[in-house]
C-alpha cells in the first residue's frame, strides 16, 4: 500500500445503534456529561486534493448552487451514498480519486454533502463537533441538547485535507446535533436556524429533522407546494419521499421540522496573493440577523394561538389549516390542490420503497406511513364530498379511480418476505393490519355526493 494511499480516509458507516445517527428505537433518558458520537474506525484509501478557502461567506449564488447539487443527486435515482457521489449527478466526481468512498447515514449525509460542496467551491465551513445532553442517548433527550464546541474549517497555511474533514464530520455528527431549541441563542451557535414556511425559504438543501431520530434533505418544492426530500439510512441506502404528517410536529425545544444551514462569515483572515484566505475565524449569523428566521412551524401564525399548551393554529387566505396543509398552501402561493388519485399513487410508491427497506426502523416508517396515508385520504375524501375547492378530481368516478390506482400500485410492489410461501408479500398486507389502516375499505365506503352523482353518465 503506497504512502499516498495510507494518508487518506474512507468514511466508514457507523455500525449499530451506538454509532448510528439515525436510530429507530427510543432509549431511557438519564443524566449524562458532554458527549460526542463514538467515532467509526477509518479504513485507509486514497485522498482527494486540498481544500483552499477562496470566499469569506456563502452568497445567495452559493446557496443556490448547493441546492442544485442536492437536487441533481436526488433526481438521479442513485440508491446509496457511495453510488450517488460516484455517479454522473455529482459534477465534482472527476476531481476525486476513484478510491474515495463516502458512506453516511441520514444525519451525517446533510453535513457531509454540505462540507463536500464547500471543499469544491472554496467556501468556509464550520460545524458543531461536541454537544451536551441530559440523556444517556442524546438523540432522544427530553430537553434540548446544547453546543459545547465548534470546529471551524480554515486555512492555516497547510492544505486542508477534505478527506480528513469529512471523516471528522462523520464521526462527530449524529441526529443529536439537530436536537436543539430553535429559539435559543447561545454563546456558541447551533448549525441551523428555523426558517419561515414560505416560497424561497424552504428549498433544495433545507434539512427536515424528525425527532424520532431521522433527518431528510429537501431537493425540490413543486408548484403545488409538495416538499420532496431524499434521505440516507443506517445501511447508507438512499430513498426519497414527500413531507407530511409522518414528520411529527414538535415543540420548539426539540427543534424538529424544517432547518436551514445558518449563514456564516470568515472574519479576520488574510487575503493572499493567490486569492486564497489564510487564518481567521468563522462567525455565524444570529437569529435576529437572518431575514427569514421564524418559529411559526412551532407556534403557528395566529397571534396567541400557542397559549397554555394549546395547539398552534395556522391560517392562509383566512382558511384554518393544520401545519402540513399550511406548508403546502404557503409554498404554492395558495395554488395547491389535492388530487386524491395522485396522492394515493405517490404515497403507495413511497410505502413500497420503505417496505422493501431491510434496515432498522423501516418497519416503523411503513406503519407510520400507512396510518398517515389512511388519515390523509380519509380527510381528503371528506373534503371532496363537502365540495372543498382544495380537492380536485375531474374524472367520472373517484371511487373507481382510487380502486384502480390502489390495485395497480399493489401489483407493482413486490415485497420480499423469506417467511412467506413464495418469498414475497403484497403491500396490501400492510394496509389491512387494522381498520385504521385499511385503505381499500376506506375507498369502498366512498359515497359520491348527490350533486356530483347527477352529473355522472348513466352506468357509473
Amino acid at each position: 500500500m503506497g504512502g499516498q494511499t495510507r494518508k487518506a480516509l474512507v468514511f466508514a458507516a457507523a455500525i449499530g445503534a451506538a454509532l448510528s445517527g439515525c436510530a429507530p428505537v427510543k432509549t431511557v433518558s438519564v443524566q449524562a456529561p458532554a458527549v460526542a458520537p463514538a467515532p467509526a474506525a477509518p479504513i485507509l484509501v486514497a485522498q482527494p486534493g486540498p481544500w483552499r478557502i477562496r470566499k469569506t461567506e456563502w452568497t445567495a449564488a452559493d446557496e443556490a448552487g448547493f441546492g442544485q447539487f442536492v437536487r441533481a443527486i436526488a433526481e438521479s435515482g442513485c440508491m446509496t451514498t457511495t453510488s450517488c457521489m460516484q455517479s454522473a449527478a455529482n459534477p465534482y466526481r472527476e476531481s476525486d480519486p476513484p478510491t474515495l468512498i463516502i458512506h453516511a447515514d441520514c444525519a451525517k449525509w446533510a453535513y457531509m454533502l454540505r462540507a463536500y460542496y464547500a471543499s469544491k467551491n472554496g467556501l468556509p465551513f464550520s460545524y458543531v463537533n461536541r454537544i451536551v445532553s441530559d440523556s444517556g442517548d442524546p438523540r432522544f433527550s427530553t430537553t434540548s441538547n446544547g453546543v459545547v464546541s465548534r470546529q471551524d474549517i480554515i486555512d492555516t497555511g497547510a492544505p486542508i485535507e477534505t478527506a480528513s474533514v469529512l471523516q471528522h464530520v462523520h464521526d462527530e455528527v449524529s441526529s443529536a446535533t439537530y436536537r436543539m431549541d430553535a429559539g435559543l441563542q447561545g454563546s456558541l451557535s447551533q448549525d441551523f436556524y428555523s426558517p419561515k414556511i414560505q416560497p424561497g425559504s424552504i428549498h433544495a438543501g433545507t434539512a427536515i429533522y424528525d425527532i424520532n431520530g431521522h433527518v431528510m434533505l429537501v431537493y425540490d418544492v413543486t408548484a403545488d407546494g409538495s416538499v420532496l426530500y431524499m434521505d440516507a439510512n443506517p445501511d447508507q441506502s438512499v430513498s426519497r419521499g414527500i413531507y407530511g404528517p409522518q414528520v411529527p410536529q414538535t415543540r420548539v425545544a426539540l427543534g424538529g421540522g424544517f432547518k436551514n444551514f445558518r449563514p456564516l462569515k470568515l472574519e479576520g483572515a488574510f487575503l493572499m496573493p493567490d486569492g486564497t484566505y489564510l487564518g481567521g475565524h468563522v462567525v455565524l449569523a444570529t437569529n435576529d440577523e437572518i431575514p427569514d428566521y421564524s418559529l411559526e412551524q412551532y407556534r403557528g401564525n395566529v397571534v396567541g394561538s400557542e397559549v397554555n399548551g394549546a395547539r398552534p393554529q395556522y391560517r392562509y387566505n383566512d382558511a384554518s389549516l393544520n401545519l402540513y396543509e399550511y406548508a403546502r398552501a404557503s409554498l404554492s402561493h395558495g395554488g395547491y390542490a389535492y388530487n386524491p388519485v395522485y396522492e394515493l399513487q405517490v404515497s403507495m410508491r413511497a410505502l413500497c420503497r420503505d417496505a422493501n427497506d431491510r434496515t432498522d426502523g423501516a418497519d416503523k416508517r411503513v406503519q407510520q406511513g400507512v396510518a398517515a396515508l389512511y388519515a390523509d385520504l380519509s380527510q381528503t375524501v371528506a373534503a371532496w364530498q363537502q365540495k372543498d375547492h382544495r380537492v380536485v378530481y375531474d374524472g367520472v368516478s373517484l371511487q373507481d379511480a382510487l380502486t384502480a390506482t390502489y390495485a395497480a400500485q399493489d401489483r407493482a410492489c413486490v415485497v420480499a418476505d423469506p417467511e412467506s410461501k413464495d418469498g414475497t408479500i403484497s403491500l396490501d398486507r400492510f394496509m389491512r393490519q387494522s381498520p385504521q389502516t385499511d385503505v381499500l375499505r376506506l375507498i369502498a365506503d366512498i359515497v359520491t355526493p348527490a350533486s356530483f352523482a347527477e352529473m355522472q353518465p348513466v352506468g357509473h
